[in-house]
């Protein structure tokens, strides 16, 4: 039989995040969570259909898809910088230009 309720832990498993954003989360109102007693310090439960809802509810960039672009913008601008001294390097040496 599956669980109805998930601990913080899980929850953040689930997620994809640090059990210390799911608390954010919880105090920002973008998860809702449920105590297990009327006391303040009670551990919070979730449902998975909570947390799915707070997933749909934030928008995500593909974080690998950005460092990839990152770095191949990283990579051009180097090899652009890398041709300007090349042939600034040349012309002091009073070298032919190279194509």
């Amino acid at each position: 039989m599956e669980k109805l309720t998930l601990t913080r832990k899980e929850a953040a498993q689930l997620l994809g995040i640090s059990t210390a954003t799911v608390t954010q989360w919880v105090l920002e109102g973008r998860l809702k969570a449920y105590r297990v007693s009327d006391r303040p310090k009670s551990p919070y439960l979730f449902t998975k259909e909570d947390c799915q809802a707070a997933l749909l509810a934030v928008e995500v960039e593909p974080t690998k898809l950005r460092d990839k672009e990152r770095k191949f913008e990283a990579e051009v601008q180097f090899t652009r910088r890398q041709k300007e001294v090349n042939k600034k390097l040349r012309q002091m040496l009073n070298m032919p230009a190279k194509d």
